[in-house]
């Protein structure tokens, strides 16, 4: 399989859904369980057989995603990095390595995290069915009434996209809520084409694609009006299964029906060319989340800290915690289950660390009681002080006897002794406390 594809993961995106968190790190590289999130992509493609990747990014992220790359990567995967100026959307990027993509491709977002067990049948789907596009649909579990409370509490809107499946999970229409004027409106001469289509609205796309060489050719055509892979080259391309030509007029590329499929060109439903299909392939259990909340970042730094997935720390594993070597605990502080603790980090008597993740290098003072945060790397918490709930990005600096809950603290802020904060989001562009 790995002979038979590229893989193209897509690393620029700006995370302002995460401010502060995306201030001062690049979204790919905010830690999960103390690991960069590229690095979780970098380990999937690796156990399936890959060895090279072409990572595209931007000019502000490239530095620190190279740096990674080189000194502390040490896996197998040739990473070559592809460096875009300014924001550009999903298939935007795409068009500009569009040289660099020789053959039939996969596309993962940046921020996915996924297990390996599906690949081998997605890409059986996409190569029997010679397929346009193959998408990688989740099923979410049940949410349990504690966890939809804390969403809503946390303004973690639901999404829904409305997508049709027939009987052969061939997708014949494809389109986001966000983007429905007014109502859900489906065509007679679908449901004439497709006669057992259902239209799911618990299906997430999880951003993972693999794509035909020949969908770069569509998308130079409709360059300008195409930006987005979800928002608008998949809805393209689901459309074009059942109409022979592009929005604006123009004609599909030259050789794309060969000529063994020259009776397509009377055909009124060119979706029977699996040529020009777009299917899906549906998981309905295992990890399967892109990190692109603050929420969501939450979530998997507490998933991956539990040791249960075959992606794990790289910090020592003990009994039922992960806890450098080189850190130094005082034995009269409690280390609680599903923690993870970095290297050379110092914490202090009498305090205690629950369901909670903390960076490397960081001095934490006596009497600090952690729960159910996250601590990025260098951090300063003096003593006395409480952090729950909360996020404290990079060269934060907590002064003594702080009470810090439900916030998140972008890199380098500080705050003074005796404070109080709650439901905050602290980063350069707000005030001291």
């Amino acid at each position: 399989m790995p002979g038979e594809f590229q893989v193209i993961v897509l690393s620029g995106g700006a995370g302002l859904r995460m401010y502060p968190l995306t201030e001062d790190t690049p979204k790919s590289m905010l830690p999960v369980a103390n690991r960069p999130l590229i690095s979780y992509q970098l380990e999937l493609l690796e156990s399936v057989g890959f060895t090279e990747a072409i990572v595209v990014t931007n000019s502000e992220a490239y530095p620190k995603m190279k740096k990674f790359a080189q000194e502390l990567y040490g896996g197998k995967i040739k990473v070559q990095f592809e460096v875009l100026k300014g924001q550009l959307g999903t298939a935007e990027a795409l068009l500009k390595v569009k040289d660099k993509i020789k053959k039939d491709f996969m596309v993962i977002s940046g921020d996915l995290l996924v297990d390996d067990g599906f690949i081998h049948n997605m890409a059986d789907i996409h190569r029997t069915r010679d397929a346009a596009a193959t998408v990688l649909l989740k099923i979410p579990p049940p949410l349990d009434p504690l966890e939809a409370r804390a969403r809503k509490k946390a303004g973690v809107a639901p999404s829904a996209d409305f997508i049709g499946l027939d009987d052969q999970r061939r997708v014949v229409y494809f389109t986001s809520s966000a983007d429905l004027e007014d109502s859900l409106v489906i065509h007679k001469s679908l449901l004439r084409s497709h006669p057992n289509l259902t239209i799911h609205t618990n299906l997430l796309d999880a951003h993972f694609y693999i794509f035909a060489r020949w969908v770069l050719d569509v998308l130079e055509l409709e360059a300008g009006s195409v930006t987005s892979v979800k928002g608008e080259l998949l809805p393209l391309l689901v459309k074009l299964q059942l109409r022979k030509k592009l929005p604006h007029g123009g004609a599909l590329p030259a050789g794309l029906l060969a000529s063994d499929d020259s009776h397509l060109a009377s055909s009124s439903l060119l979706g029977e060319s699996d040529r020009l299909g777009v299917f899906a392939h549906v998981i309905e259990e295992g990890l399967c989340c892109r990190v692109n909340t603050v929420h969501s970042f939450m979530e998997m730094n507490r998933e991956m800290a539990t040791g249960n997935y075959r992606y794990q720390p790289w910090e020592q594993k003990g009994k039922n915690n992960f806890v450098d070597e080189s850190a130094q605990v005082d034995p009269k502080t409690q280390i609680g289950p599903e923690c993870v603790v970095g290297e050379c980090t110092k914490i202090g008597e009498k305090g205690s660390v629950k369901k909670s993740n903390i960076g490397k290098h960081c001095n934490i003072g006596n009497g600090v009681k952690i729960v159910n945060s996250v601590i990025m790397d260098y951090v300063t918490i003096s003593e006395q002080t409480t952090i729950q709930n909360s996020i404290l990005c990079s060269n934060v600096h907590i002064s003594e006897h702080c009470m810090i809950k439900d916030c998140q603290i972008g890199g380098g802020y500080s705050l003074s002794a005796k404070s109080t904060v709650s439901n905050s989001s602290l980063g350069s562009r707000d005030e001291g406390v």
